[in-house]
């Protein structure tokens, strides 16, 4: 029997026995239901952007130096920490970017040119971005806005954490 086996062939044997019973349980029987496919529930945004816009104004001018500002109007807290990124229309990776603070309803970048030097003339798109949570905002300004949950209006969204977001873009010749 298998004892009487030296021991080097009885392992092969059982590895061999093991590993067919795994194959034949694989594929082969149709006899157990279709796993479904199942999606992330996102939260559900709807009625965020209603409401009055907090971006009254986003422009973009070019300096006689070629660099690029981007100035801003907004209804939002002094010290509200913003993002405001310049890219390629249809394009992901950002070609200058700056992150701003708003100060009496206002925020301007510093100067910004492209990885080369200043951006070629042309269309752009200019994005801005916030995010209204510990990680971006400061505790005071969380405060003046309720936290940020209370935030609506164009371009209001929510973050996977629940947090409030503001995302808008807008069109610019350079």
């Amino acid at each position: 029997m298998l004892r009487d086996l030296p021991r080097p062939v009885m392992i092969r044997g059982l590895a061999f026995a093991l590993l067919a019973g795994l194959a034949a349980g694989c594929g082969g029987g149709h006899d157990q239901p279709a796993q479904e496919l199942s999606f992330e529930q996102l939260p559900d945004t709807t009625g965020l952007t209603r409401g009055a816009p907090l971006l009254e104004s986003l422009e973009a001018s070019r300096m006689t130096s070629g660099a690029v500002r981007v100035t801003g109007r907004v209804h939002l807290p002094d010290g509200t920490k913003l993002q405001v990124a310049i890219k390629q229309p249809g394009g992901r990776v950002s070609v200058a970017m700056a992150q701003v603070f708003v100060e009496d309803g206002r925020f301007d970048t510093p100067p910004l040119i492209g990885e080369n030097g200043p951006l070629p003339r042309g269309d752009y798109r200019l994005e801005l971005l916030g995010h209204f949570d510990h990680d971006w905002q400061s505790d005071g300004v969380l405060r003046a806005m309720g936290g940020g949950l209370g935030l609506r209006g164009p371009g209001i969204t929510r973050a996977r954490d629940g947090s409030a977001a503001l995302f808008l873009t807008r069109e610019a010749k350079l």
